[in-house]
């Protein structure tokens, strides 16, 4: 493909998502060569329009069906980028940020929708996180606080995850599994990593959840997460240079 050829690529692929709209009531595509017909561009053209289109998850090619428009995974090519570990530093804080602001904005959402299975499920977390704690306070060597160190990052996110899961809302779900394999993959590999003194605990946040107001539980949330965004960097830096190593 030439360099000359991209933006008509592009407009191709615009072409296609609005004949798709058009007949949304019929999700079989025409072949390749009806849409060089149908829009007076080259073969070269039209496949690589489709192959982008394919790509996002907008459409896939079935044997005996040909080519049909299917659900699209809003977040497929951000996950393939996030797993693929070349994120730079400036992209994870960012994409650290936008954790904060999603997890502060969905508390009312939280709040409102919380069931009694899922508050269960946060008080096992919640539980288990606290032995946890108390076993890195026993720990005598560097290779037990390194094993707890990781077990408490791993309850860390499955307390998180279950907050998303309580919002109800697919997308953010979706999405936080995004987060989830990102913080995943870029954990914190030393042991004073392991937890960010946070000035509330999750321990606080799920009493207030439990029994306190939905304004209580957005604060407790914001400075939950405060301590964690001001040591982010300090941490990115020090977990990116081990992942590189």
């Amino acid at each position: 493909m030439k360099k000359e050829d991209l933006s008509l690529v592009e407009q191709t692929q615009r072409d296609i998502l609005k004949y798709i709209s058009q007949h949304s009531e019929n999700p079989h595509l025409p072949k390749e060569q009806e849409f060089v017909e149908i829009l007076s561009v080259s073969r070269v053209v039209v496949r690589e329009a489709l192959s982008r289109l394919r790509a996002l998850g907008i459409i896939e090619t079935k044997r005996k069906r040909g080519t049909v428009v299917v659900a699209p995974e809003i977040f497929a090519v951000l996950k393939t980028i996030i797993a693929s570990g070349v994120l730079d530093k400036d992209t994870l804080r960012d994409l650290y940020q936008l954790r904060i602001m999603l997890e502060v904005g969905m508390a009312d959402f939280i709040y409102l929708k919380k069931t009694p299975d899922q508050m269960e499920m946060l008080d096992e977390i919640v539980s288990e996180e606290v032995e946890l704690e108390r076993e890195m306070t026993m720990a005598e060597t560097e290779e037990q606080r390194s094993s707890v160190a990781q077990k408490l990052t791993d309850v860390d996110i499955r307390f998180h995850s279950a907050l998303y899961e309580m919002t109800g809302n697919k997308s953010l779900i979706d999405f936080q599994y995004i987060l989830r394999h990102l913080f995943t993959l870029y954990r914190p590999k030393i042991k004073a990593d392991y937890h960010s003194r946070t000035i509330v605990s999750h321990v606080s946040l799920f009493n207030l959840l439990r029994t306190g107001t939905a304004d209580a539980f957005r604060m407790a949330m914001r400075l939950h997460l405060k301590t964690q965004f001001e040591n982010m960097e300090s941490i990115l830096d020090r977990t990116i240079e081990n992942n590189g190593n």
